[in-house]
């Protein structure tokens, strides 16, 4: 909802005009509230999910990717999201959230974000969006539209952190599958 909210504003009230490049960091500052704060009296880690969503936003507004996807009924969905929580964040604490789209490939989207103060890095994340058609609902492939939206531009190289998530994405999915046919079987033979 707040994403809905926040893009209405921002296109027409605001009348947002991108400043930045589409692979350009947008870094937006924010402040730990109380609200933010949980038993252990710093950020919950929940709640970097939140700053990382209006991160994800403010990128899509300040650059032209909002526009250009709008323009074409592309959306894109979260897939994976690998955090890396480096230090705490305490009470009322300034601090940046810094986004970027890093690289694509044929599925997906890459993001990094991070959550700084001056020098020092507190989170790290990674994420990985699928793109689909708001028209039927599969999958669109980032390259094809990336490459129509912005004629000439090549994904970067991806950094080691977007491949290790890939390659965790898979681990992960071959673990869990085991997992879940091992229960299944246990299930079945409870039930005969």
């Amino acid at each position: 909802m707040w994403f809905l909210f926040r893009f209405l504003i921002a296109r027409y009230i605001q009348k947002i005009q991108p400043t930045k490049q589409l692979l350009d960091w947008v870094i937006m500052p924010y402040r730990v509230q109380l609200w933010d704060i949980d038993a252990n009296l710093h950020m919950n880690n929940v709640k970097y999910l939140k700053y990382m969503e209006r991160g994800r936003v403010e990128h899509m507004i300040h650059t032209p990717w909002l526009q250009e996807m709008h323009r074409r009924d592309i959306k894109a969905l979260i897939a994976n999201t690998e955090i890396s929580y480096v230090k705490e964040l305490k009470p009322f604490q300034w601090f940046k959230v810094e986004t970027r789209i890093s690289a694509w490939d044929d599925k997906y989207v890459y993001m990094e974000q991070l959550f700084t103060y001056k020098r020092t890095v507190f989170t790290a994340a990674v994420i990985r969006m699928a793109m689909v058609s708001m028209k039927t609902g599969k999958r669109a492939s980032p390259i094809q539209a990336l490459q129509d939206a912005f004629p000439g531009l090549q994904s970067p190289v991806p950094p080691a952190s977007v491949i290790a998530l890939n390659q965790l994405v898979q681990a992960q999915r071959s673990e869990t599958q085991a997992i879940a046919d091992a229960h299944a079987a246990q299930d079945e033979n409870k039930t005969n």
